[in-house]
């Protein structure tokens, strides 16, 4: 084990361990899982030894809390490495089953409380906007095409290099980059895997139209129970779908969602086109 030393089995029995701030970071095990993990250490003992660094457990926090539930000791092996986010990280990472959005989220998290983790992301953002000026410059000379001055273009690429080092996609970075604008107090939840992203979102975006007024009015009430709704409808009949044929369903309902909008912004636009009438003298 790398940049790890062996200790005395059961060192933790004599000296209470806590979890570092980074390992902290990450969701507690399920209650079934820990369950089953109990019992499995009471028939056949823990297999790998928690990871501590100066009196912190570093990985292994639900087989220690597991041993102490079992009043028996807990092996440890003395962690002396470098870089405990990325110790924490690739053990984590690999052998939970955390989803996407709760991958980017923690890391979102730990970026914010160690500023030092933040420096590769934020590396990698000022690489894409350093790529997107040289590919505009070039552009610029030849003028085959105009220059890339949005910076909804430079965001997308940087959210796709960071999504690749962590295997997820650069939607997914968006989303929760978004989110963590807009309601960060709702990112620990993503990270807990409480709440999606996406989810969350959509609760922002409702808070966002009852706060629009004074105070909610019977009308956004019925347009939030509308909206749900519809939802409703539409999940409901995409189960019913056949596999093969979802894609074309939501394909459809995106069609239709289209025709709905054109058709309101064109009666809106021949609202403001249309003269005042002249009161009759």
């Amino acid at each position: 084990m790398r940049g790890a030393l062996p200790a005395a089995y059961g060192a933790g029995m004599h000296q209470a361990l806590t979890p570092h701030p980074i390992a902290a970071l990450f969701p507690d095990m399920p209650a079934a899982d820990f369950n089953a993990l109990v019992e499995d250490i009471r028939h056949r003992g823990v297999k790998v030894p928690i990871l501590v660094h100066r009196g912190q457990i570093l990985d292994g926090r639900q087989r220690y809390r597991a041993c102490q539930e079992l009043n028996r000791p807990c092996p440890t092996v003395q962690w002396n490495g470098r870089d405990a986010w990325l110790e924490v990280q690739s053990r984590n990472l690999v052998r939970r089953h955390l989803n996407k959005e709760q991958i980017y989220a923690i890391c979102k998290i730990a970026a914010s409380k160690f500023p030092d983790l933040a420096a590769p992301i934020q590396a990698v953002k000022a690489e894409a906007r350093r790529r997107k000026q040289r590919k505009a410059a070039v552009a610029h000379e030849d003028g085959t095409e105009q220059p890339l001055l949005r910076s909804q273009a430079r965001n997308k690429e940087s959210a796709d290099l960071i999504g690749a080092q962590l295997g997820i996609s650069g939607t997914t970075v968006k989303r929760v980059d978004r989110l963590a604008r807009e309601a960060p107090e709702l990112v620990a939840k993503v990270a807990a895997g409480e709440l999606s992203a996406k989810k969350a979102l959509g609760e922002v975006a409702l808070q966002k139209l009852h706060a629009s007024g004074p105070r909610l009015s019977a009308a956004s009430l019925q347009t939030d129970a509308d909206l749900r709704r519809v939802q409703r409808i539409i999940k409901t009949e995409w189960t019913r779908c056949p596999g093969e044929y979802r894609v074309a369903f939501l394909y459809a309902v995106q069609d239709v969602l289209r025709e709905i909008i054109a058709e309101h912004n064109a009666t809106r636009q021949r609202s403001f086109e249309q003269p005042p009438r002249s009161k009759a003298s």
